[in-house]
């Protein structure tokens, strides 16, 4: 067997949409992370809880 240990393995890109707690346009951003929970503890250190509804997504091969 080949599998590579957690370490070893690519990270995979994870879009992120930052909503302002306080109005205005939704911020699009991506983070590259190892599974969907780093990616949005990645995400909230760019975008605080107290500033930002956060949600992440993981980026489809298929998406443009």
């Amino acid at each position: 067997m080949h599998n590579q240990p957690p370490a070893q393995r690519r990270p995979i890109l994870y879009l992120v949409y930052a909503t302002p707690l306080e109005g205005g346009s939704v911020i699009e951003d991506t983070v590259a992370a190892g599974d969907e929970d780093q990616a949005y503890q990645k995400a909230r250190a760019l975008y605080p809880r107290g500033r930002y509804d956060v949600t992440v997504y993981l980026q489809s091969a298929d998406d443009d």
